[in-house]
């Protein structure tokens, strides 16, 4: 008897664990746009384009993961320049105004991942 309270117990705790692992993050487009809109006050002009140079960025680092040729700091480099490329295209579109505002939130966005990485390590 306990060996079945023991089994319906683990399948249970197994069950549960597949589902909270399945559970989408969330767009990382739409909340990263949703962030650069509430630090940078962008137009609705600016916000179709941001988020299609977004979109955009994340299809092409995608592409970089489904290429794995097992050269890690290889695909890190990519994404980066990758990251580069979208910042400074970003820029363009946005006004005088904005660009310090948008400065600011890059900085803060390359220190929050700075800080995960310690926190891995």
């Amino acid at each position: 008897m306990n060996y079945r309270i023991l089994l319906l117990v683990l399948v249970t705790v197994t069950c549960i664990s597949f589902t909270a692992v399945s559970q989408p993050r969330g767009n990382r487009v739409e909340l990263q746009l949703k962030r650069i809109h509430e630090k940078v006050e962008l137009t609705k002009e600016q916000t179709i384009k941001v988020k299609d140079l977004l979109q955009k960025a994340q299809d092409e680092i995608r592409a970089q993961f489904e290429n794995n040729d097992g050269d890690r700091e290889a695909r890190r480099e990519a994404i980066m320049k990758q990251a580069e490329k979208t910042d400074s295209e970003i820029i363009k579109l946005l006004t005088k105004e904005q660009r310090p505002k948008y400065n600011e939130y890059t900085k803060e966005r390359r220190k929050q991942m700075q800080d995960r990485m310690r926190e891995r390590q």
